[in-house]
């Protein structure tokens, strides 16, 4: 008896093992499993992890207006795994709530969100400020791959995520700029490049090893050279002492400039950029910028006459406002500009001139300019010249020319009128200062003169 209930049984779980029927594919019942476990199959109400039910169409279409079947729908195996997801009633498991819709890195859809609705192959375009690198990434060369963002690889991090077997492949992701431009926009993956997308222009004042060309085509740590003209001052600004900085190709800093900061976050640091000359060198050329210092790009020399505080040196190891003297000997009689003005040479230096501040370096402190005796330049006051003997014209008031032809201006001399002009005394040029223009005649002379008029006047 007992060995034919024992047969019975067997007998009994055989027909209902028979009997049990599958879900639909991606179906579940509500404890997530796709077997029924009986012959009701009206109780796969759930869609399984990591499948959705897209109203009725198939995967990668909008989805349809169909309610789920118990029983009848069948939901899709998600492209992409959500690492959360779980088994869910199936008018519920949408594709948002079962999969993982975002774009591939960098990606976006049609109206630039980072989120696909219907497939992998809505996520046509590199967002802005990012580029399709050839699978290769960021800074590197460009790679050869061709651009796909429905390419799928084995997710290299399964042992950490083994919910999410794969993920999207190289060639199906943009990478960001290491510089972004202010003016980059959506772009189709195939056409998003480098130049395109992102600011590929070196930092101020660098180039990349040639010298000549001032945009990057992989990474902005080729820009290693200052560009003729420029140097390296250590991450100082030009013309100031220095810095500690290390010249170092590639540098990034967080944007300080607020206004600009939310669209460029990420700027060249100081440390990567060469600034400008003050004053340029003959044989300036492109050079590394670990070796491009003031010396070896810039021309040092003060302008002419012109040396630094020590007054002996005539080149300048920071700035050219350090020349701020004028050498022994010449002179600068206008407002003097340290670095920009220039000193003149005295024709005839003055016994003990020494190098002065350039703003106290007049032609009277620094040159022997007074001029010969008797003599006045232009304004007909001054015995002192500016540059050349040759500006003293004129003899002094009360002074006349001691030679009647071929007088030269910064040699010949005046005589002083032995009777002065008692009223309208004025320094004339040399042809008119006769000794009768500008002296006042003695009383004999003025006797004759008067005798002969009236002897005139008797004749007549």
């Amino acid at each position: 008896m007992k060995f034919n209930i024992l047969i019975i049984l067997i007998i009994s779980l055989f027909i209902n093992e028979l009997r049990a029927v599958n879900c639909p594919n991606g179906a579940a019942i509500a404890n997530g499993q796709s077997d029924t476990g009986a012959a009701d199959i009206n109780t796969c109400t759930h869609c399984q992890k990591h499948f959705y039910f897209n109203g009725g169409n198939p995967a990668g279409q909008a989805p349809g207006a169909v309610q789920f079947n118990p029983g009848v729908s069948q939901c899709i195996a998600c492209q992409v795994h959500k690492a959360d997801s779980q088994h869910r009633q199936g008018g519920d498991a949408n594709l948002a709530a079962q999969c993982s819709n975002l774009c591939p890195a960098g990606t976006a859809v049609e109206d630039g969100s980072p989120t696909f609705t219907q497939s992998l192959t809505q996520c046509v375009n590199c967002k802005p400020n990012f580029y399709f690198n050839g699978g290769n990434p960021t800074g590197q060369a460009p790679g050869a791959g061709q651009f796909d963002p429905t390419q799928l690889i084995a997710n290299p991090d399964l042992a950490n995520n083994p919910e999410v077997p794969n993920v999207s492949s190289p060639n199906g992701q943009c990478v960001a700029c290491q510089v972004n431009k202010s003016d980059s926009q959506l772009r189709p993956g195939a056409q998003a490049n480098l130049a395109t997308q992102c600011n590929n222009e070196c930092p101020t004042g660098t180039a990349i090893q040639d010298g000549a060309i001032f945009i990057y085509t992989q990474s902005i740590s080729q820009c290693t050279f200052c560009k003729v003209d420029f140097y390296f001052n250590g991450g100082n600004p030009s013309a100031q002492n220095p810095g500690n900085g290390q010249f170092t190709p590639g540098q990034l800093i967080a944007n300080p400039d607020a206004a600009t900061a939310a669209q460029i976050p990420m700027v060249p640091g100081p440390n990567s950029k060469c600034v400008a000359c003050e004053s340029k060198k003959t044989n300036s050329q492109s050079r590394s910028g670990l070796e491009a210092n003031l010396a070896a790009q810039c021309g040092t020399e003060c302008p002419a006459g012109t040396l630094v505080t020590d007054g002996v040196t005539p080149t300048y190891t920071v700035s050219l406002s350090q020349c701020v003297n004028c050498k022994a000997g010449f002179y600068q009689n206008s407002n003097f500009e340290a670095g920009k003005s220039q000193c003149n040479k005295c024709a005839v230096s003055k016994t003990g001139s020494a190098s002065v501040p350039g703003n106290s370096a007049t032609s009277a402190t620094q040159c022997q300019n007074d001029c010969p005796a008797g003599t006045v330049v232009d304004d007909g006051t001054s015995t002192n010249f500016v540059a050349l003997a040759s500006e003293c014209t004129k003899c002094q008031a009360n002074f006349y020319a001691s030679k009647t032809s071929g007088f030269a201006a910064g040699t010949d001399t005046c005589t002083e009128c032995s009777k002065k002009l008692t009223s309208g005394a004025t320094a004339k040029v040399y042809a008119e200062a006769t000794q009768k223009a500008q002296c006042a005649s003695s009383t004999f002379a003025k006797f004759l003169s008067m005798s002969l008029i009236f002897i005139s006047f008797y004749l007549l």
